[in-house]
């Protein structure tokens, strides 16, 4: 193997992971703006519709050549979900071998899994039974009709066969989810799995007990990094956008402030 090629093939793949209000979207919207600034081209999947505000705001310095590089699509359904993570639907796009983006961004990959269980109980209640051990169950009260756990293995199915599609493409991902949520072996073994998939996970966490909120962000996994830290608690995502800024070659300093950030964490 020659020397130069021991970097091919090698991407990024970041998961924030937090509950509402812990900031999944402020890093992902600021690393998208550097591959914009670097005349890349990006995809941006917002199924929850809320990073819109946020791009605007971060975004509103950028040219119009760097802004046409921006794609930003809304998925309120599981089958657009699927279309714009995967492709599956896209027959004859390049997008299917990946080439298309320099970075995904997938803003709440959990979302998929609750699109997922809206599809299947409205096809569920629309033939009026469901299959369960290889049963036929009829619906008797479609008004108090609650999604059967055990059709959960499909939808936790969907969830990782969609991620490693996407982690087959080219281009570089980062994805934010809500936490796991539920103490189940099934559950579990599913956060597992999809942690699995990235090099780095960074649980991200809010504090309000000073009145005042304090945001951090714990490492949980980092495969192959010095920095961030592999271990541990971060002050702040700073250090996660600190290393993007390095490997575009860009002043630190400058950089965070255009991205919003005046005080620089070392």
């Amino acid at each position: 193997m020659k020397r130069e090629d021991l970097h091919k093939g090698i991407k990024e793949k970041f998961l924030f992971v937090g509950n509402q209000g812990t900031g999944k979207t402020y890093s992902p919207v600021r690393i998208a703006k550097l591959y914009l600034i670097h005349n890349k081209k990006v995809k941006y999947i917002d199924p929850e519709g809320g990073a819109q505000k946020e791009i605007e705001k971060v975004m509103d310095d950028l040219t119009d050549e760097q802004l046409d590089n921006l794609e930003l699509v809304q998925t309120t359904n599981h089958d657009t979900f699927l279309k714009h993570m995967v492709g599956w639907t896209e027959e004859g796009s390049s997008e299917i071998q990946g080439i298309n983006y320099d970075l995904k961004v997938v803003d709440g990959i959990a979302v998929e899994m609750e699109q997922h269980i809206v599809k299947l109980i409205q096809k569920f209640l629309k033939q009026g039974y469901y299959e369960a051990g290889g049963k036929i169950v009829q619906i008797k009260d479609p008004d108090t009709f609650l999604f059967p756990w055990n059709a959960y293995a499909n939808v936790y199915a969907g969830i990782k066969q969609a991620l490693v599609v996407m982690l087959d493409h080219n281009y570089d991902l980062v994805c934010t989810s809500h936490e796991f949520k539920g103490g189940s072996e099934s559950q579990k073994a599913l956060e597992q799995s999809v942690f699995a998939k990235f090099d780095s996970v960074i649980r991200l966490k809010r504090n309000d007990d000073t009145g005042l909120p304090i945001w951090t962000a714990s490492v949980l996994k980092n495969r192959g990094r010095e920095r961030p830290d592999k271990s541990g608690e971060l002050d702040s995502v700073t250090p996660l956008l600190t290393y993007f800024i390095k490997k575009f070659g860009m002043d630190v300093k400058d950089t965070l402030k255009r991205l919003g950030i005046e005080e620089v964490q070392q």
